[in-house]
């Protein structure tokens, strides 16, 4: 192909704005936020802490919302590199696992001071199904959100991206989730929340090889 017919077809193409698809994330994590508490408050039989004002003073409470915001923020940042062509994030699967076993970590510690009379409360505690589904319920249009930016950045490990895309949809909706929901000890935390949060994140590892593309 000569030099002047390349020119000719290249004449009219404008560089890339690299920052487009980050700006595009952020929006999704603005009205995902938004969106999540909307479903939240419209769910059947969701609980709202009255005692928000004590619960901040609590340790538990934090890490509760580090753990969920923390996963949410891996998701995001991965999403800012599978969302272009080429892209990879391999941290989108090694940083959960290493914040998670953290977290088992924390919990075992706290499972060996606690009675063995209390072990099924302390993990189980009264609301274990309702967490997991409804963190799944709350974090399904967040995703939906994030499917519409992420497919126009033309990603190419699908699989990958519709991970992290539920990883941080199931993080933004789990933390939601957590400001009014009363269990606090570790061993919930780290059975429930993160199955919700994992659960998300394969539904959106299924449906993002077929919905991602382009």
């Amino acid at each position: 192909m000569s030099d002047p017919l390349i020119d000719s077809l290249t004449a009219d193409l404008k560089p890339v704005n690299r920052h487009r698809i980050g700006h595009r994330l952020a929006l999704c994590v603005i009205a995902g936020l938004i969106l999540g508490a909307a479903v939240f408050w419209l769910l059947p039989g969701r609980m709202i802490r009255s005692d928000l004002d004590i619960a901040v003073t609590e340790p538990n409470f934090w890490l509760k919302f580090g753990f969920t915001a923390g996963l949410a923020l891996v998701g995001y940042f991965s999403l800012r590199q599978l969302s272009r062509p080429g892209g990879d994030a391999p941290a989108a699967v090694r940083l959960p696992v290493a914040i998670w076993l953290g977290l088992a970590l924390i919990a075992a510690v706290s499972l060996i001071v606690t009675p063995v009379d209390n072990w099924t409360g302390w993990i189980l505690g009264s609301t274990a199904v309702r967490c997991v589904t409804y963190i799944v319920l709350i974090s399904l249009p967040i995703m939906g959100l994030f499917f519409i930016a992420v497919r126009r950045g033309a990603p190419t490990r699908l699989a990958m991206a519709g991970w992290a895309t539920g990883l941080a949809a199931g993080g933004i909706g789990a933390t939601i989730y957590g400001l009014g929901c009363p269990e606090s000890s570790v061993g919930f935390l780290a059975v429930w929340y993160a199955l919700g949060i994992i659960s998300t994140g394969l539904i959106g590892a299924f449906t993002g090889r077929h919905l991602l593309r382009w």
